[in-house]
């Protein structure tokens, strides 16, 4: 009985808490010409997102809640909710562009200057494709409980909308595409045109047909990730022949 009445009780506990959540649905102004990519933060309950083409954005807020906006593009700027921001559809933020002028620039090593270098990103935030990111998105769970799990959190409808409608099915799809394209550049990066022409005898009009074949191959894959060239050599030659085999004996 005391579990049933302890049930119970967290379960109206955590309603209260979601519940108190509205999705806000904004848009980003500024004279900045690229929107997307921008840094949206609930200070609050510590949920972020990032604006979407055309400076869209969605994220999970309450009246008081503190917004805060931040982009290598636009000037960093805070600001607290009121509940008159939740009465319209769509919720416009204006940010100020950041120009910064300098006489002159030397750089001699740019590879260590990004988000995360200048402070924009918190070190160690996981970095999302194009396509992971939509997918995160879209598949974000239903319920996302803090430390200890009653100290409030958040549902979201829209996963089980795109769930409903197709939607993450085709963002998978994407994200699947995506990863074999990456597959491709790296065995083009390993191997020159005359690895496939001389050492596989594969024509070069069937070079690419081939590639395509091979990054469907799991055992590939993974000697590709673990930079195991010596192996992915070896793979490439076993799948060279049954390529071969196949592709020339549908031929004739």
């Amino acid at each position: 009985m005391k579990q049933i009445l302890f049930l119970l009780f967290t379960i109206l506990f955590f309603s209260q808490s979601v519940f108190s959540q509205t999705l806000l649905k904004g848009k980003v102004i500024s004279d900045a010409s690229n929107l997307d990519g921008i840094y949206v933060t609930n200070l609050t309950n510590e949920k972020s997102t990032m604006t979407e083409k055309g400076g869209f954005f969605s994220i999970f807020a309450k009246a008081t809640d503190t917004l805060m906006f931040s982009g290598m593009q636009i000037k960093g700027m805070q600001i607290i909710l009121k509940q008159s921001d939740f009465s319209e559809s769509l919720f416009f933020m204006r940010l100020k562009q950041q120009i910064t002028m300098l006489d002159e620039v030397y750089i001699k090593d740019y590879s260590r200057i990004n988000a995360f270098s200048l402070g924009i990103i918190p070190f160690g935030t996981k970095k999302y494709t194009p396509a992971q990111r939509k997918l995160r998105t879209a598949t974000a769970p239903f319920v996302d409980l803090s430390a200890g799990g009653m100290a409030g959190g958040s549902v979201g409808v829209d996963p089980l909308i795109n769930w409903l409608s197709g939607r993450t099915a085709m963002l998978k799809k994407e994200l699947e595409v995506e990863n074999k394209e990456r597959l491709q550049i790296k065995i083009d990066n390993l191997y020159d045109e005359d690895f496939f022409i001389k050492t596989l005898k594969i024509p070069s009009e069937y070079i690419k047909g081939f590639q395509v074949y091979v990054i469907d191959d799991q055992r590939l894959i993974n000697s590709i990730k673990s930079k195991n060239k010596i192996m992915t050599t070896f793979l490439l030659g076993e799948l060279a022949e049954k390529y071969k085999q196949i592709t020339f004996l549908k031929k004739e």
